[in-house]
């Protein structure tokens, strides 16, 4: 099989839970292939955001403080670079939607989601009353060059055909707008990471995922691996209780959630954040004061 991004010839595969990992021994890509369309509409379901699994979450809704917390971090990072003051934004895979609430609220940006989850589009759209839709991102159609700033904050890992959605978040950027991705960095210094099917279906370094967004017309202007994010910290318990098949650490975390269940820690992880901009490099702009 042909590497998704680099296209070298490629014999390195294994199974698990049923679907084909494949390996690029010359960038380094691990995709699955055999996930179907049926496949993901079955998955994405509230149980996905409110199940005591691996897969998933364990109760999104709960950790809304947190989530915004990291929503309103990145949204910083990005105003630093170019100015967010009334910029028109789009996230793609916004879930319930707080990292639109939150750029609503920074600086009157203007935002707009796509969520497949339809448990999770209703919570934005109904609760929240954000301009959400739940399609599939390329049958919007949206207009060219319309957008100053995409998200895909913990989304590219989960598409089918990522190439086919960073081209067409190229032709919806303005000129000179950004596109911002974080995902799980497989060659960073703290390389754990499971493979989660059918929820991750791409696995990417930030050499390979850089030349996926150069193909599209993006280039890459800031590259941050180990990004930390804030957690719970009973939360990090039972992530590492899972990821490490350390599974005292599950008491541990009950232990902590019922004890302290408001502490939360930044946390180095083993995902990046990749900001490209479309079009050639340009001069600085002048960013807004946070």
């Amino acid at each position: 099989m042909n590497c998704y991004i680099c296209d070298f010839v490629t014999e390195n595969h294994k199974v698990v839970n049923g679907f084909n990992v494949h390996t690029c021994e010359k960038c380094g890509l691990e995709w699955v292939t055999g996930v179907t369309e049926d496949d993901l509409d079955a998955f994405y379901t509230k149980k996905y955001f409110d199940s005591d699994t691996e897969l998933g979450y364990r109760d999104y809704l709960a950790a809304e403080k947190i989530h915004r917390k990291n929503a309103k971090r990145i949204l910083g990072i990005v105003d630093r670079i170019k100015c967010l003051s009334g910029a028109r934004v789009l996230d793609v895979g916004c879930a319930f939607g707080f990292l639109l609430d939150e750029a609503g609220k920074f600086k009157k940006c203007h935002p707009y989601g796509v969520e497949l989850s339809r448990y999770a589009y209703e919570y934005a759209k109904n609760t929240l009353k954000l301009d959400v839709f739940n399609n599939d991102f390329q049958s919007l159609n949206f207009e060219s060059e319309f957008f100053d700033v995409i998200f895909l904050i913990g989304t590219i890992e989960h598409l089918m055909r990522p190439k086919d959605i960073l081209n067409a978040v190229s032709r919806i950027l303005k000129p000179s707008g950004l596109v911002v991705i974080t995902t799980i960095d497989t060659s960073c210094f703290f390389p754990l990471y499971s493979y989660k099917l059918p929820e991750h279906l791409f696995y990417f370094n930030d050499t390979n995922l850089s030349l996926l967004l150069k193909e599209a017309g993006l280039k890459v202007i800031l590259n941050k691996t180990h990004f930390g994010f804030y957690y719970y910290l009973h939360e990090v318990f039972y992530r590492l209780a899972n990821l490490l098949s350390f599974k005292f650490l599950h008491s541990v975390s009950e232990i902590v959630r019922k004890k302290m269940p408001d502490i939360y820690v930044k946390t180095p992880t083993n995902e990046m954040i990749l900001i490209a901009r479309k079009g050639p490099p340009e001069n600085r702009q002048q960013a807004c004061k946070i």
